[in-house]
């Protein structure tokens, strides 16, 4: 997944002086955008403690991310799936999906 680009790019901008403010407010609304599509698995008070500091956004960007992989790794193992498990397996797909998406379009907005 493009989360290991993405911190990087994280990183040098929290890095970064210059053009900090524009850059900031463009990775605030991509969190912003990152947490409606996630709002089932990273919840409003991490998300508002989340939007003080860069390195903040990133890393619950990151662990939203691995958490989602490790409970599908989860729910994929498990050999007998109630009808619920199986759903909630395909909507944390679908959301994974969506947020790698969101991640690769982030990345391509990116001056170079």
């Amino acid at each position: 997944m493009e989360t290991d680009k993405f911190l990087e790019y994280v990183k040098k901008l929290d890095s970064k002086k210059k053009d900090k403010k524009e850059e900031l407010e463009r990775l605030q609304r991509f969190f912003e955008r990152f947490h409606n599509l996630n709002r089932a698995y990273l919840d409003k008070e991490t998300f508002e403690k989340a939007q003080e500091a860069i390195s903040s956004m990133a890393e619950a960007i990151a662990n939203t991310i691995r958490y989602l992989d490790v409970e599908m790794t989860r729910l994929r193992n498990k050999r007998m799936k109630l009808t619920l498990e199986n759903l909630e397996l395909g909507e944390m797909q679908k959301t994974q999906n969506r947020n790698e998406m969101l991640i690769k379009e982030f990345l391509a907005g990116l001056p170079k």
